[in-house]
C-alpha cells in the first residue's frame, strides 16, 4: 500500500480516503501485476466510524474490466494517485508506468459520483487517458500529474454543467521524453463539464485542455542542508551494523527537491492555485525554489476552455531551498502556501508565505529544524536515493488553514545514538530516520 490521500467533503460529511494497493504473492512477496486504488468513504462524519471500501483496477492490462494500454511485460501501474471533488464527481488521477517495463505512458483521469459513493450503491466509473491529449508548442504529449482541484466551503464551478478543474506542468522527462526532463514555460488547465450527469446511467462529461504561457520553471537541484551530526552516517562509517565499511564514507547528504511535477490544486475566489519546485538562481547560486500559479479558467458558451494567468512568481531564500510546496485558499482568496526550507542556515524547517492575488507575503518559519535528516535513503551503504516528503499539504477550515510539512525535530550525537536503545537518541528517532511531520494552524 503507498501514496494514501485523503479528504472531507462538507457537502455530504463524508470522509474520503483512496490509496494505491500492489497485489503480493502471500508467500513470495513477488508483486502479481494487478494493482487497485481503494476508495475508502466514511458512513458518517465521524472518522473513527464505520467504512465502506471500493476497490478500483487499476493496471489497465485488459484483466478486472480494465482497457488494455499495452505496457511493456503486460500490467501497468496506477502510481502517485491524487483526489478531488466539486458538487457532483470525486475525483482521482494517476500517473501510469508499465509496472514491469521502463516506461511512462500518460496520465489517467478516474470520475465518480459523489453521492453515489456516499450512498454505497453501484458506482459507474468514468476513466480518461490523457496519451496525446497536450498540444504543446514542443509537440503532442502526454498529460503528466494531472492535479484535480478541491475547493472551500463548496465554491465550485457551476459553468457546463458543472465543472471539475486541474492543473499540470510539463517540463518532466514524463511529459517531453527529455532525460531527466527540461525547462518549460507552459502551464496546462484541463476542464471536465457536465460533471451533474454523473449521477444518471449514462454519464456525459468532456474533458478538455488548454496550455497557456508562463513564466519559466525547471527540475530543481537537490536541497543542501545545514552541516549538524549524522550519527546513522558516522554509525555506517564505523560499521556498527556488520554491513561492512563503505568503501566511500557516508557523509551528511542533499535533500531530493521534487521534479516540477504540479503539487495541491485549489479552485477559489474564481481562480485555480497551484505550485510547483523548480530551479532558481539566487546570488548567483543555482538553490531550489518555488514557481506558483493563479490562473483564471472560464468556460464559453460554446463550451470550449480559455484560460489566463492573472499572477505568477517565484519563492526563493538567498543560500538556502524551498521545497514541496502545498497551497490552500480561502473563499476570499487569502491563502498560505507552506514548504520545506533548508540550506545554508536551516536545517529541514517548516516554513509557509501567506499568498492572494498580489503574490507572496514574508517566509515565516512555524518550527525550526534542529539537525539535519540523517536517514537512510541518502547513504551509498542503502542505495543512496535521497527522498524527501514528496508530499506537503494544506487543508481549509472556516476561516482557518491547516498546513503539513516536513522537518527534523531532533538532533543527537554519535555516543547518544550509540546509548541504549541503539538508535533512538532517548525516543526522538529510530535508528535508520529521523524525519517528522509539522502540523500547524493559522488564520490569514
Amino acid at each position: 500500500m503507498t501514496d494514501p490521500s485523503c479528504y472531507y467533503d462538507s457537502d455530504t460529511q463524508r470522509w474520503f480516503q483512496v490509496v494505491l494497493t500492489l497485489d503480493v504473492d502471500e508467500l513470495t512477496g513477488d508483486f502479481l501485476g494487478s494493482n487497485h486504488i481503494d476508495i475508502a468513504v466514511s458512513n458518517s462524519s465521524d472518522p473513527t466510524g464505520s467504512w465502506v471500501v471500493y476497490r478500483l483496477p487499476v493496471q489497465d492490462d485488459g484483466t478486472h474490466g480494465t482497457p488494455n494500454h499495452a505496457c511493456t511485460l503486460g500490467p501497468c501501474i496506477g502510481d502517485y494517485p491524487h483526489i478531488g471533488a466539486d458538487n457532483y464527481g470525486f475525483y482521482i488521477t494517476t500517473n501510469e508506468y508499465s509496472l514491469f517495463g521502463p516506461e511512462y505512458k500518460s496520465a489517467q483521469i478516474y470520475a465518480l459520483s459523489k453521492s453515489a459513493l456516499v450512498a454505497n450503491t453501484i458506482v459507474t466509473v468514468v476513466q480518461f487517458d490523457t496519451i496525446g491529449a497536450v498540444k504543446s508548442a514542443n509537440g503532442t504529449q502526454p498529460g503528466f500529474t494531472v492535479w484535480p482541484a478541491i475547493s472551500p466551503l463548496s465554491t465550485y464551478s457551476t459553468k457546463a454543467g458543472g465543472t471539475e478543474f486541474f492543473l499540470s506542468s510539463n517540463a518532466g522527462e514524463e511529459a517531453n521524453s527529455v532525460p531527466g526532463g527540461n525547462f518549460s514555460n507552459e502551464l496546462i488547465i484541463w476542464a471536465l463539464t457536465n460533471t451533474k450527469s454523473l449521477s444518471s446511467v449514462l454519464p456525459n462529461l468532456t474533458l478538455s485542455n488548454k496550455v497557456v504561457r508562463t513564466q519559466t520553471y525547471g527540475i530543481p537541484p537537490k536541497a543542501n542542508q545545514k552541516i549538524g551530526d549524522v550519527p546513522l552516517a558516522d554509525c555506517l562509517n564505523l560499521d556498527c551494523f556488520g554491513f561492512g565499511t563503505p568503501a566511500t564514507p557516508e557523509e551528511e547528504g542533499t535533500l531530493d527537491a521534487n521534479d516540477t511535477r504540479m503539487q495541491q490544486v485549489w479552485y477559489a475566489n474564481g481562480k485555480l492555485w497551484g505550485s510547483l519546485d523548480t530551479i532558481v538562481t539566487v546570488g548567483g547560486h543555482d538553490k531550489a525554489g518555488i514557481a506558483y500559479f493563479m490562473v483564471e479558467p472560464e468556460i464559453k458558451k460554446n463550451g470550449n476552455l480559455e484560460a489566463d494567468i492573472s499572477k505568477q512568481g517565484y519563492l526563493a531564500v538567498a543560500n538556502n531551498n524551498v521545497i514541496y510546496p502545498a497551497i490552500a485558499v480561502l473563499p476570499n482568496g487569502k491563502g498560505i502556501m507552506a514548504f520545506t526550507l533548508v540550506g545554508q542556515d536551516y536545517y529541514p524547517s517548516a516554513g509557509y508565505v501567506s499568498i492572494d492575488k498580489k503574490g507572496t507575503g514574508a517566509v515565516h518559519v512555524a518550527a525550526t529544524g534542529l539537525g539535519p535528516q540523517d536517514g537512510f535513503s541518502e547513504y551509498l551503504t542503502f542505495g543512496n536515493r535521497p527522498r524527501w516528503g514528496d508530499y506537503g499539504a494544506a487543508v481549509t477550515d472556516g476561516n482557518d488553514i491547516w498546513m503539513a510539512s516536513e522537518y527534523i525535530a531532533q538532533t543527537c550525537t554519535l555516543e547518544q545514538y550509540q546509548a541504549p536503545s541503539t538508535g533512538s537518541c532517548g525516543g526522538t528517532r529510530v535508528s535508520l530516520g529521523n524525519w517528522s511531520t509539522r502540523i500547524t494552524g493559522i488564520t490569514p
